[in-house]
């Protein structure tokens, strides 16, 4: 209860309209497709008028001891009474003792440091429109090809390394939805990234390596056989290099988010990195 006139409650399949009209008028690329498939893997709650009216959405995701929380949408005239901090406190205390992870916008930052997370990184949205065969910037030599069905459980296993919690569900979606490709050592896969329809265009995402030429090599992998149109990158700030190669490629940085976190995440395991996110909510 947020309220006389708002409500809480579990989120709805038959909520996903709602949803994504409210996605629509903050400019949020997702389509609806995007919210189903958000919906399908976690779980929600939803701030509702007693007009029946939706005011205010959020969702979550559950990673054996770790979770995730992203879209929380409020819609533009109902902000600034506390219905977002309802929705955050429920999600947290549905989320139970788990480590959280979100990404902050800087309009949300100040509530999150309210609610015990701490920032700890930065993300930049890498964003930009490729014709169709583009002309790429050099590429480190790296031997790069399409993963095979029989590849997915080592990229999960691959995922969880580099995440610090197994997503295999995550990961299968992902795998079915789109278009992967690994670092080949010596037939088995040590790094990949995976290319799929998201929002305005395409996205890649995840992306493990061992390093940032690996990181580039799956990257323009991905790149030369996306269709003409919107492509987008979510990398860590601290990736430099890949960066780099970005922008010259086209997809200059738009955005920053601020990675923050609540309670103690577990390490990656030595020799691998995510140099890409899954999308913005899931990390």
């Amino acid at each position: 209860m947020t309220g006389a006139e708002t409500t809480l409650r579990p989120m709805q399949a038959g909520d996903l309209p709602a949803m994504h009209r409210l996605a629509r008028r903050m400019s949020w690329p997702h389509r609806a497709e995007d919210c189903a498939q958000l919906f399908a893997l976690g779980a929600g709650t939803v701030a509702v008028e007693a007009s029946g009216a939706t005011a205010g959405v959020g969702l979550r995701w559950s990673f054996g001891d770790v979770g995730t929380i992203g879209l929380v949408l409020v819609a533009p005239e109902r902000q600034g009474r506390g219905i977002g901090r309802a929705l955050m406190a429920t999600l947290i205390a549905d989320s139970g003792s788990r480590a959280l992870m979100l990404n902050a916008t800087a309009e949300g930052l100040p509530l999150y440091e309210k609610l015990g997370f701490r920032a700890t990184g930065l993300v930049r949205q890498h964003q930009g429109r490729l014709a169709e065969a583009p002309t790429l910037p050099p590429v480190p030599a790296v031997v790069v090809r399409r993963a095979q069905p029989a590849d997915h459980a080592a990229l999960s296993t691959l995922d969880a390394a580099a995440f610090g919690a197994d997503r295999s569900a995550l990961m299968c979606r992902l795998l079915a939805d789109g278009e992967a490709w690994v670092v080949d050592r010596a037939g088995q896969p040590a790094g990949f990234a995976v290319l799929r329809a998201f929002g305005r265009g395409m996205i890649i995402g995840p992306i493990v390596a061992p390093s940032e030429d690996e990181a580039i090599a799956l990257v323009a992998a991905a790149a030369r056989t996306a269709p003409s149109g919107v492509l987008r990158v979510d990398i860590p700030a601290e990736a430099e290099r890949l960066a780099g190669w970005l922008t010259v490629a086209g997809l200059p940085a738009i955005d920053t988010v601020t990675i923050m976190m609540r309670g103690n995440w577990p390490a990656a395991q030595k020799g691998l990195r995510r140099f890409g996110l899954a999308l913005q909510a899931w990390g």
